[in-house]
């Protein structure tokens, strides 16, 4: 606990690394790539610094509140760092989320297991878009920035593992056979079959990608429920009762194909929700925050596909992606509708311009 608390404290007044923007060349521009995912951060950032206050007024065990405390300061300390990057080439501050979506003295919604379990789920696709932005930045300042993120999102996942495996609150994992010799594929239909006729068993990266899907959607589901629980508009529940359906479909669909395996489920925790009706986040934050968790599912999907070739696992990845993208279009329509959706970044419209449009 006291080496935790002082973690918290060393993030918390680390600022050599942060002020890195303020000696960046003042004409040395953000390119393309930089803004897009310093934009994206910092959307994802401002919402995470909401719930994470939230979820750090409501735990009750220390050792998880420290480590969620640890996150905040996390996303505190990217904001500001993100925020003097922007003033450095002069553009426009987003405006993101802040204090007014999120009320900490709300009730309690989640359990303290259940927040910790996010939180991992979470920096799990975090360490995802920290690695890319890293890779795809060439500014020194901002290659800086995404190098001590990447450091930071393993420390945080390293942490919340350890007190996840104190708890005993990790989810089962499959195991198969360690195989005793090497083998190769002989035949073309052997390895990609699974629609037709038998199929072969399935491989450790498909059972890694399917038990991994399953996993997510029974995280997601409980949040989604969560939310639903609280918001008033008549309008969000039904976007939200649809969201669960496709939640569901993918989870029965996943977990259908693990039970065929004789594998194991993980764990649902739709236990972990309290009665509360008591709303902790504004409508904009919660509608944000589900589009995100739709847009980390997609992200998996194609990375999914990628690592799977019997053609039943494909097939089955790309209906999944097919009704995620489907509700995807459907709140972006209800943000665009209400005023919510902030406008990405973009190229300059030249017909425009020129008066062609």
């Amino acid at each position: 606990m006291e080496t935790q608390q002082q973690d918290f404290n060393q993030a918390k007044q680390q600022s050599i690394p942060y002020n890195a923007a303020q000696d960046a060349p003042s004409d040395e521009r953000l390119s393309a790539f930089e803004l897009g995912q310093l934009w994206e951060g910092y959307m994802a950032d401002s919402a995470a610094k909401c719930i994470l206050q939230y979820f750090v007024a409501k735990a009750q065990d220390p050792e998880i509140r420290s480590v969620l405390e640890y996150a905040l300061q996390l996303s505190t300390n990217h904001l500001n760092t993100m925020t003097q990057m922007f003033n450095s080439v002069g553009f426009p501050i987003p405006h993101g989320f802040t204090k007014e979506d999120v009320e900490p003295n709300a009730k309690r919604l989640f359990s303290d297991s259940f927040m910790l379990t996010y939180i991992r789920y979470l920096a799990r696709y975090g360490a995802i878009k920290y690695f890319t932005s890293l890779t795809t930045s060439i500014r020194p300042d901002v290659r800086e920035f995404y190098n001590l993120c990447v450091d930071e999102i393993q420390d945080l996942h390293k942490k919340v593992d350890e007190i996840l495996i104190k708890k005993g609150s990790f989810s089962a994992e499959a195991y198969i056979p360690v195989p005793d010799r090497i083998q190769y594929v002989y035949e073309e239909r052997s390895m990609y079959k699974g629609i037709f006729g038998d199929k072969r068993p399935i491989n450790a990266l498909e059972i890694s990608e399917v038990f991994g899907r399953l996993e997510s959607k029974l995280l997601e589901r409980p949040i989604v429920l969560g939310f639903s629980q609280v918001v008033q508009s008549q309008k969000i529940k039904k976007l939200l009762s649809d969201a669960e359906q496709v939640l569901d479909d993918n989870a029965q669909r996943w977990g259908k194909m693990l039970r065929d395996e004789d594998l194991p489920l993980p764990a649902s925790v739709a236990h972990e929700i309290t009665d509360s009706s008591e709303s902790p986040f504004s409508d904009k934050l919660i509608v944000f925050h589900v589009l995100t968790v739709f847009g980390y599912g997609l992200t998996a999907y194609g990375i999914a596909i990628a690592s799977c070739t019997r053609s039943d696992i494909v097939t089955a990845m790309n209906a999944s992606i097919a009704e995620t993208m489907a509700w995807a279009k459907d709140a972006m329509d209800l943000m665009i509708q209400s005023g919510w959706l902030e406008k990405i970044p973009q190229a300059t419209d030249r017909k425009q311009i020129i008066g062609l449009q």
